[in-house]
């Protein structure tokens, strides 16, 4: 069995069993001993012909192209009319990886200049979009601006690109930086590509936690840290409709009645509504102010939404489903989904509105969207 090993002594050195080792300076590589493993076994970082990995080596333009070629079954999907860098020939080794990785990238130029470092940014737009997203997918324009204090670094033509990336946890910051312009490592690059695939394929998971942004813990339980006058104030200044003003009142009685915050439910059906103006599937006469789903419904329609009789019973549905999610008994008759959601492994367990990233929807950003661009604002207000 081929295993790689990485071990920080007087020297890292990082073999793979039955092909030969490579030095990799004093750096240790075992943080990424698995990814490693993993793109060498699927042929997606392969060695040179003295089986040498290099792990630390920069990675390069036509590095890349292999790589995502490989990583996405991307090999002869260029289409017929793509024409070919002016500085790649037919003799290079990554002629093919190229081509094929040209429609990928963002702004191609007429020269690919294959052994030019790849930037942080450059190589999460190219794997955003090899791995089949593209601009359209975007969730969270906001999210590089929020959380890194580098956000205006970033090229424009990779900043959408870079968000996707970032908000379904395929790229980290660290230390509330991204460092866009720098270059990435061959590991580095494993890390990322494996956390990709294996996500996609069902074998790894990625929550709200493995985001690297600023990571907060806000309580769902609790009183109301904002007044309801307050928060009445606020949603008339963002322009809300009258019904969501007036819905207020209910939010703080049954914030009191449940235990939950009410700041934060109201900040919630802000996001979920638009401040009351709706818009999408879910329209004002339904009273849902979460967005919440019929039982079983899989589509996005109106048909596959709850409606509420009353401004009362939508604002109590919005309360007992969240009691579904931290652990409470509802109140009164409970809607389809909430019993739903009660068999779901982690019901019960979800204590901060950051962790309802990943669970109410699937954007793992969501509940720092209710923090960041909601929440705070209240607050402040």
């Amino acid at each position: 069995m081929k295993k790689i090993i990485a071990a920080a002594v007087s020297a890292a050195i990082m073999c793979v069993q039955v092909s030969a080792c490579a030095s990799a300076g004093t750096a240790d590589y075992s943080w990424a001993e698995t990814e490693i493993e993993y793109c060498y076994d699927n042929g997606i970082m392969t060695g040179d012909d003295r089986g040498e990995l290099d792990p630390g080596g920069t990675l390069t333009r036509a590095q890349m192209a292999k790589m995502l070629v490989e990583s996405f079954d991307r090999s002869g999907t260029a289409d017929s009319g793509t024409e070919q860098f002016s500085d790649v020939d037919p003799g290079d080794w990554y002629y093919d990886y190229a081509l094929d990785i040209k429609q990928y990238m963002t702004e191609p130029g007429d020269e690919f200049n294959g052994g030019e470092a790849v930037t942080r940014e450059e190589f999460a737009a190219t794997l955003v979009r090899a791995s089949g997203l593209t601009a359209a997918n975007i969730r969270n324009s906001g999210i590089l601006d929020e959380n890194f204090e580098d956000a205006s670094e970033v090229s424009s033509k990779y900043k959408t690109l870079l968000s996707i990336a970032v908000e379904r946890a395929y790229f980290r910051g660290s230390d509330g930086y991204l460092r866009p312009k720098d270059a990435l490592t061959r590991a580095e690059v494993c890390a990322l590509i494996y956390r990709v695939i294996e996500n996609n394929n069902g074998n790894l998971t990625l929550t709200w936690e493995d985001l690297g942004v600023k990571q907060s813990y806000t309580p769902l339980l609790g009183s109301s840290e904002v007044s309801l006058e307050s928060a009445k104030a606020w949603a008339e200044a963002r322009g809300a409709a009258q019904l969501f003003i007036d819905a207020a009142d209910y939010y703080w009685q049954y914030g009191e009645l449940t235990g939950i915050r009410a700041d934060v439910l109201y900040a919630q059906a802000a996001k979920e509504t638009g401040f009351g103006k709706y818009g999408g599937a879910v329209t004002a006469d339904m009273n849902n102010f979460a967005g919440i789903k019929k039982y079983g419904a899989t589509g996005d329609a109106k048909d596959d939404h709850e409606s509420f009789a009353t401004q009362e019973d939508g604002v109590r549905a919005h309360f007992n489903h969240m009691c579904a999610y931290v652990g409470l008994a509802p109140i009164g008759e409970v809607h389809g989904r909430y019993n739903s959601v009660v068999t779901m492994p982690w019901a019960g367990t979800v204590k901060n509105v950051e962790a309802l990233g990943g669970k109410w929807c699937p954007d793992l950003y969501y509940g720092y969207a209710i923090v960041n661009n909601l929440m705070s604002g209240m607050k402040n207000y």
